[in-house]
């Protein structure tokens, strides 16, 4: 099926807090989009969120909705890929909450189907449309602090209280997927490898914090792959137990980017001595530049419904699947290590 930009149905799969509260705004907005429907095994909730915001139809079963043009696939990961056959058996396009996939092998098969039944696939790593993740991209590709030397990334903080019960989905690893990198991580890899434009990588060392079969902290030493083929080293910590710093930093022979994890964060430029000399970008509402990330993400993926061309999240989606997975695979007590994509 093929979508028509002036006219787009969307089903919403999935009624949780991150359709109500991110995407169903912005489609409600989105100029030639009408949202057809919405499905949950929890139908009550599907009635209730169909009610509140007057959306035409609420289903608990993908079998029993009608034709759509494009499905958000917002249901916990674990539970994607009978959903995913589905919907691509039908011939729907298929945006996806991030993580996408729980291995590169289910990553790899949904990619084969969807362009076996050439449909279009989306992944919601909504960061690469921050303006600072932008700009950063715009400053290393222009060499204006000379080449990149050394990469850091942080994410996340020791969690005081999370106000959930032990049935919530991300307290079990096979519906959430993994832990803590699995689900915050992604977007920190994705920013990394976006601004870098990162061909490759290799994991030296992978330590992680384990309890009950799910991480709560990962910590990754290694190097990624630019320009092809020179290699710059990284690390990278994602938390739950530590405070660490939030952002990346992009360390250059004359001096260093810095940009923080929210969408009105700025683009920070220091100089080689550690002074900041420029301060690009930044907004004073964290909500109105998150929502604009939020759009630009979904106008981008609807164009791309309507053309003959792929949409750019296939492949470059794969290689953050890719590297998570690395980073679960691998022993630091052993001497091997990881490599990346086809590795």
């Amino acid at each position: 099926m093929r979508a028509d930009v002036r006219s787009v149905r969307v089903g919403l799969l999935g009624a949780g807090n991150v359709v109500e509260s991110i995407h169903l705004p912005v489609l409600a907005s989105l100029d030639g989009v009408t949202v057809a429907w919405v499905c949950d095994t929890d139908t009550a909730r599907a009635r209730a969120l169909a009610s509140t915001y007057s959306l035409p139809r609420a289903f608990g079963s993908l079998d029993d909705c009608p034709d759509v043009d494009v499905v958000l696939v917002a249901i916990p990961v674990g539970a994607r890929r009978g959903a995913l056959e589905t919907i691509l058996a039908r011939g729907w396009h298929a945006f996806c909450e991030k993580p996408f996939a729980p291995t590169l092998e289910d990553h790899e098969w949904i990619v084969a189907e969807a362009r076996r039944r050439k449909v279009r696939l989306g992944i919601g790593l909504v960061r690469r449309h921050y303006a600072s993740v932008k700009t950063a991209r715009e400053l290393v590709d222009a060499g204006v602090l000379g080449p990149l030397e050394v990469i850091l990334g942080g994410e996340g903080a020791r969690v005081r209280h999370t106000g959930r019960g032990g049935d919530w989905y991300q307290a079990n690893a096979h519906a959430s997927g993994g832990g803590v990198l699995f689900e915050a991580g992604a977007h920190l890899v994705d920013q990394i490898f976006t601004i870098a434009r990162v061909d490759d990588y290799r994991i030296d060392r992978c330590s992680q914090r384990v309890l009950k079969g799910i991480e709560f902290e990962t910590s990754v030493r290694g190097s990624v792959i630019v320009d092809g083929g020179r290699p710059v080293p990284l690390g990278m910590v994602v938390s739950q137990v530590s405070d660490v710093y939030g952002g990346i930093v992009m360390r250059c022979a004359n001096g260093e980017l810095r940009l923080g994890a929210t969408a009105s964060g700025a683009t920070e430029i220091y100089g080689r001595h550690g002074r900041i000399t420029g301060r690009l970008g930044g907004s004073a509402s964290e909500g109105a530049a998150f929502n604009a990330a939020v759009r630009a993400e979904w106008r981008e993926f609807v164009d791309s419904c309507a053309r003959s061309v792929e949409f750019s999240d296939w492949d470059t989606g794969l290689r953050t699947t890719a590297f998570i997975e690395a980073c679960y695979r691998f022993n630091g007590a052993r001497a091997e290590r990881v490599s990346g994509v086809g590795s």
